[in-house]
């Protein structure tokens, strides 16, 4: 089992719920150093250098960006056949990465202060590097790495995903699920993490509230469910409503990825100064896609689904344009999310 001598801990008292761009938290200082180091030593598959990137600048936004090292060095996906199943040591997993690739493992120190003695449990979230990076930062955070559990999301890895968006101070932070069926490439519990800076339509995509805390987002291509944290006080209830949904795609055996990301309230407030005062979560019920990743041009995963769309070559790169990737967007989620939207609402009745 991999193991870092580098522990990062936190509290909720290093929660930062007023953001602004490139401005670093401890969090963050210790994620670009250390991603920059191993960057330096030859860790990655390749040098992410300065990825060529354009803003399409048309009503959605899309931040488009060339990176041909990453279709061509990445880890040859696993095949999958259902959003739920067992995990299997024989496989590829993140127990097995190199210690060189491990940035450093995370306890929040508060989780388990507030158990009984008795049952204090030592929690070992791990963040690594990915080795084949789509942008700047691009890790990988391992939720009880120790555990083995399979690609499905669970209330403690949201929470662990939440808390981080928390903690990080620079508003350019990302983080971002694949649930098996919708691109994940391993079947270990993980997120992705990485830094883009760039804004996104979605961090002040307009909502409507579906049901209590449960919204949902129709002005975009990929409509879908959003949520968001604003205060200390709603973050656990918050991510139990999350689950709600959730656990109802996992049981319907909906495929779904989850992007996090700072943004806007969804109903504006006289007190917001010139911060980025919430955590906007949101999720995608979307079309089953079981299959090797050989798109020509991009694949639907979460990135995309929000927005950031990394291309595989040149010639598509150039040629791409806002008509096309909203049209795969809207074909990867509309029918799903129409099918559903009734049903969720009902969830929080």
């Amino acid at each position: 089992m991999i193991e870092s001598s580098i522990q990062f801990s936190y509290s909720e008292d290093d929660f930062i719920f007023e953001t602004s761009p490139d401005k670093n938290s401890l969090f963050d200082q210790y994620l670009k150093t250390n991603w920059e180091t191993k960057m330096q030593n030859g860790c990655f598959r390749y040098q992410l250098g300065d990825l060529q990137t354009k803003d399409l600048q048309g009503k959605y936004n899309f931040i488009v960006q060339l990176n041909i090292k990453r279709a061509i060095e990445r880890r040859t996906p696993q095949l999958v056949s259902d959003i739920i199943m067992p995990f299997d040591k024989d496989k590829f997993h993140f127990g097995k990465v190199n210690e060189k690739e491990v940035l450093f493992m995370i306890q929040p120190q508060h989780w388990f202060e507030s158990k009984p003695e008795s049952n204090k449990e030592i929690y070992k979230h791990a963040l690594i590097i990915n080795v084949s990076p789509l942008e700047f930062g691009h890790s990988l955070l391992i939720p009880c790495i120790d555990k083995f559990c399979p690609q499905v999301l669970n209330f403690d890895a949201i929470r662990l995903a939440v808390e981080m968006m928390l903690i990080s101070s620079d508003s350019y932070f990302r983080l971002g699920f694949n649930s098996l069926g919708a691109y994940a490439s391993v079947n270990h519990l993980h997120f992705h993490a990485y830094y883009l800076k760039y804004r996104l339509y979605l961090e002040s995509a307009p909502v409507v509230q579906l049901e209590d805390r449960c919204y949902i987002v129709t002005s975009f291509p990929s409509e879908g469910f959003a949520f968001e944290v604003i205060k200390k006080e709603d973050i656990l209830e918050v991510i139990r409503s999350a689950m709600i949904l959730i656990e109802f795609l996992v049981e319907k055996r909906i495929p779904h990825n989850i992007f996090l990301t700072r943004g806007s309230r969804f109903s504006p407030s006289e007190k917001e100064n010139s911060g980025i005062p919430s955590v906007r979560l949101y999720v995608w019920a979307r079309e089953a896609y079981y299959g090797t990743k050989n798109d020509l041009s991009f694949n639907v995963a979460v990135c995309e689904l929000a927005g950031h769309i990394p291309i595989k070559d040149k010639r598509s790169f150039e040629n791409i344009d806002e008509a096309n990737i909203a049209a795969k967007l809207k074909e990867a989620c509309h029918s799903t999310f129409v099918s559903i939207k009734d049903k969720v609402k009902k969830l929080y009745k």
